[in-house]
Protein backbone atom coordinates (compact mmCIF):
# COMPACT_ATOMS: atom_id res chain seq x y z
CA UNK A 1 0.00 0.00 0.00
CA UNK A 2 2.74 2.30 0.72
CA UNK A 3 4.12 1.91 -2.94
CA UNK A 4 1.23 3.16 -4.05
CA UNK A 5 0.99 6.28 -2.39
CA UNK A 6 4.56 7.06 -3.27
CA UNK A 7 3.63 6.20 -6.78
CA UNK A 8 0.86 8.44 -6.81
CA UNK A 9 2.64 11.70 -5.40
CA UNK A 10 5.06 11.08 -7.91
CA UNK A 11 2.46 11.17 -10.65
CA UNK A 12 1.40 14.18 -9.30
CA UNK A 13 4.82 15.51 -9.21
CA UNK A 14 5.45 14.97 -12.92
CA UNK A 15 2.68 15.93 -14.20
CA UNK A 16 3.38 19.65 -12.42
CA UNK A 17 6.57 19.80 -13.82
CA UNK A 18 5.48 18.86 -17.48
CA UNK A 19 3.05 21.84 -16.84
CA UNK A 20 5.50 23.95 -15.57
CA UNK A 21 8.46 23.28 -18.29
CA UNK A 22 8.29 25.15 -21.44
CA UNK A 23 7.41 23.63 -24.29
CA UNK A 24 10.93 24.33 -26.63
CA UNK A 25 12.42 21.83 -24.64
CA UNK A 26 10.93 19.63 -26.24
CA UNK A 27 12.93 16.27 -25.32
CA UNK A 28 12.57 16.80 -22.17
CA UNK A 29 9.09 17.56 -22.02
CA UNK A 30 9.23 13.59 -24.28
CA UNK A 31 11.24 12.27 -21.37
CA UNK A 32 8.52 13.77 -18.54
CA UNK A 33 5.79 12.51 -20.68
CA UNK A 34 6.62 8.95 -20.99
CA UNK A 35 7.65 8.93 -17.49
CA UNK A 36 4.04 10.25 -16.84
CA UNK A 37 2.51 7.67 -18.95
CA UNK A 38 4.47 4.74 -17.56
CA UNK A 39 3.94 5.51 -13.80
CA UNK A 40 0.17 5.60 -14.66
CA UNK A 41 0.16 2.50 -16.19
CA UNK A 42 2.09 0.94 -13.46
CA UNK A 43 -0.18 2.71 -10.84
CA UNK A 44 -3.03 0.94 -12.24
CA UNK A 45 -1.13 -2.32 -12.43
CA UNK A 46 -0.42 -2.33 -8.86
CA UNK A 47 -3.63 -1.05 -7.61
CA UNK A 48 -5.54 -3.75 -9.57
CA UNK A 49 -3.31 -6.48 -8.11
CA UNK A 50 -4.04 -5.29 -4.64
CA UNK A 51 -8.09 -5.15 -4.99
CA UNK A 52 -7.28 -8.64 -6.53
CA UNK A 53 -5.74 -9.74 -3.58
CA UNK A 54 -2.10 -10.80 -5.80
CA UNK A 55 -0.25 -7.63 -3.86
CA UNK A 56 3.58 -6.75 -4.04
Amino acid sequence: MRILIILFFSILVVAFARKKINDKYEFIHYILSLTYFVMIILFLYILSMHFLGNSI
